[in-house]
């Protein structure tokens, strides 16, 4: 199974969008990103909603 930080960057790269791109259309920043990408903590869940939103993509 994979982490919620997998899942993140797989829905990024399904939608072939760099870290800076797909963090501005979520609302976050490109640090932030890389971080959730790597597990160092979980997304919020404004977060989460936002990738819901905006890629219609499940990621819980």
């Amino acid at each position: 199974m994979s982490t919620i930080g997998q899942r993140i960057r797989t829905i990024r790269k399904t939608n072939n969008l760099n870290q800076i791109k797909f963090a501005n259309t979520i609302g976050i920043s490109q640090g932030t990103l890389s971080e959730l990408e790597q597990d160092k903590y979980r997304p919020s869940l404004d977060i989460i909603i936002a990738v819901k939103e905006n890629f219609n993509s499940h990621i819980e």
